[in-house]
């Protein structure tokens, strides 16, 4: 699903706020007809950015996409603490979803 143009589109759209270190594919639905339908991404933002929710709202407001999309977001150094640390949706991410940028 990584090679998916609506998702790169999105997925390079955002990674242009230079905050952004790194992008996961988490997931996708896909409709009984093949299609995709919506995804979920998750964002590693460098630990400068002062509101993990303002960042939030600007991307929402700033990124447009031919279909709905989610997204998470980490800092850094959270990051970093939680991906390691089984059971948590960080350590998910990292064993099950899929890197596309950074």
């Amino acid at each position: 699903m990584t090679d998916n143009e609506i998702i790169k589109n999105t997925a390079m759209l955002l990674a242009q706020d230079k905050s952004i270190e790194k992008i996961y594919l988490i997931s996708n639905k896909i409709s009984t007809s093949g299609e995709l339908t919506s995804f979920k991404l998750a964002l590693i933002v460098n630990d400068s950015v002062k509101s993990i929710s303002e960042l939030e709202c600007r991307l929402y407001m700033e990124t447009d996409s031919e279909l709905p999309y989610d997204i998470v977001l980490y800092k850094t150094s959270e990051w970093d603490e939680l991906k390691d640390e089984i059971g948590t949706f960080a350590w998910k991410i990292n064993n099950s979803g899929v890197l596309i940028y950074g």
